[in-house]
């Protein structure tokens, strides 16, 4: 029962993740959100041997091809690349992998039981091509988030690629590692592995378009601007409590560094002192006084 666990977990976040109000209005995140719901639920039905393993297991795979599919379009969503990956084609493509697996035998031919009494495939003659797939759909997603965190790296699109990048980070250790052991001969399930890999993605992605949570999220990423003007306010604002044990602080002097701090790390994201004003609810006058003096 405990190799149920993760998979118990996962299908328990991700039903969670429904009820969340953005969920339905990012159209590839909803449909990833799906396909990685039915991907935990086939995996955690074959726990309960039924007698139809490989059934169960064949629409474990094909709720894989589908998770793949839309984790990639979600990321040429998030990179604003969507003319690198066609939808129409993607989906295409998925589609015929799914039905290959599923009505025939040659990717997925038997299963196997093992010891911890959770079944694993026994590969066809075409396995491989699932194994491209999942590689492929995975190294392009990846490929296009480093390419617009790197290009895109002054702007919001670019925070997000590189939060997605290391969301995606468990999800892009495992596959492969998974593959490799498969290619050796090693009967494994990482099932539950993947789905709470997937379920962290989620997590992720959902909270992107948020800009709030994506610069709370930035802040814990080592160099950002976000963690510098994080940890340069947090310096100044713990002075606030010196005064407590008898130390002597320069109160305007203080509160007007963490002004001329706000308003320089607000001035890099907006191209025009009049939106840095028209954001802080300041008049232009008052923003140039506030902007650090040039040497």
């Amino acid at each position: 029962m405990i190799w149920m666990l993760p998979s118990a977990i996962a299908l328990s976040i991700k039903c969670f993740l429904f009820f969340y109000s953005n969920v339905v209005k990012q159209k590839y995140f909803f449909y990833f959100l799906v396909a990685a719901f039915s991907l935990n639920l086939s995996e955690l039905l074959g726990f309960f041997r039924f007698g139809y393993d490989l059934i169960f297991l064949k629409l474990y795979y094909c709720s894989a091809v589908s998770t793949l599919l839309f984790i990639s379009l979600t990321c040429s969503e998030i990179s604003e690349s969507r003319r690198i990956i066609p939808p129409i084609i993607s989906m295409i493509t998925a589609c015929m992998l799914a039905s290959a697996i599923l009505f025939s035998n040659q990717i997925i031919s038997d299963y196997v039981i093992l010891d911890n009494n959770t079944a694993t495939r026994v590969a066809g003659e075409y396995y491989f091509l699932f194994q491209l797939y999942a590689v492929g759909a995975i190294s392009l997603s990846i490929f296009l988030l480093v390419k617009n965190s790197i290009r895109r790296r002054g702007d919001l699109t670019g925070k997000r690629c590189f939060i997605a990048l290391i969301a995606m980070l468990p999800l892009f250790l495992i596959v492969p590692l998974v593959i490799t052991l498969m290619q050796l001969g090693y009967k494994i399930n990482a099932a539950g592995f993947f789905s709470l890999s997937t379920c962290f993605m989620l997590f992720v992605f959902i909270s992107l378009n948020d800009k709030h949570k994506l610069f709370t999220m930035m802040r814990f990423i080592p160099y950002s601007r976000e963690r510098k003007f994080h940890l340069e306010l947090k310096a100044l604002l713990m002075k606030f409590s010196l005064p407590a044990s008898g130390t002597s602080v320069d109160m305007k002097k203080l509160i007007k560094e963490i002004e001329e701090l706000v308003v320089k790390h607000t001035s890099q994201y907006f191209n025009t002192q009049k939106e840095v004003a028209k954001i802080l609810n300041i008049s232009e006058s008052s923003l140039s006084r506030k902007l650090p003096k040039k040497e």
